[in-house]
C-alpha cells in the first residue's frame, strides 16, 4: 500500500503594478492610472530554482488596465482603444520568491490578493495539474480582480 499524502491546493491570486514595464504612449498618459499583471498561483507548492530560497511558480492569467477619472470619463470607443492597445501584450508565467509574493500580501502595497480557497476535490481524484489548468480557466474568463 502506498503512502501518499495529500496537500490540498490554496490556490492565490495576485495583481502585481507592471506599469513601469510599459512604453505609454504621451497621449494616453492622463487616462491611465496603472497596469496590473495578473498571475495565479498554489501557496502550498514551492520550487527550488538552483538555491535554497522556495519560489512560487506565477501562472500569467491576463493583464489589466486600471484608468484614471479622466480616463473614466472618456466615451467606450477610447477606453476601448485603450484597453486594446494595453491589455493585450501578453506576459509570461513566472518564479517570484514566496518570501517576497508573501511580504507584498502582507503589506498590500504592490497588488491586490485574492484568496480562492481548496478545490474540495481530492487530489488523488484529479491530477494537481489538472486543478491547477482549471483554474487558469476559470480565473482568466472570470477576472476575480
Amino acid at each position: 500500500m502506498r503512502n501518499t499524502r495529500e496537500i490540498p491546493i490554496d490556490a492565490r491570486l495576485i495583481a502585481m503594478d507592471q506599469t513601469r514595464y510599459y512604453a505609454i504612449e504621451e497621449q494616453n498618459r492622463p487616462f491611465i492610472r496603472q497596469i496590473r499583471a495578473v498571475y495565479l498561483y498554489d501557496r502550498n507548492e514551492v520550487t527550488h530554482l538552483c538555491e535554497f530560497t522556495p519560489s512560487y511558480f506565477l501562472i500569467h492569467l491576463y493583464d489589466e488596465v486600471v484608468l484614471t477619472d479622466a480616463g473614466a470619463a472618456l466615451d467606450d470607443h477610447r477606453q476601448d482603444e485603450i484597453y486594446q492597445r494595453y491589455e493585450n501584450c501578453g506576459s509570461e508565467d513566472t518564479y517570484m520568491h514566496c518570501a517576497d509574493v508573501d511580504q507584498m500580501a502582507r503589506s498590500g502595497r504592490r497588488f491586490t490578493h485574492h484568496k480562492h480557497g481548496r478545490t474540495g476535490v481530492k487530489l488523488t481524484d484529479v491530477p494537481r495539474e489538472e486543478q491547477m489548468e482549471s483554474l487558469r480557466e476559470h480565473f482568466s474568463c472570470n477576472h476575480a480582480l
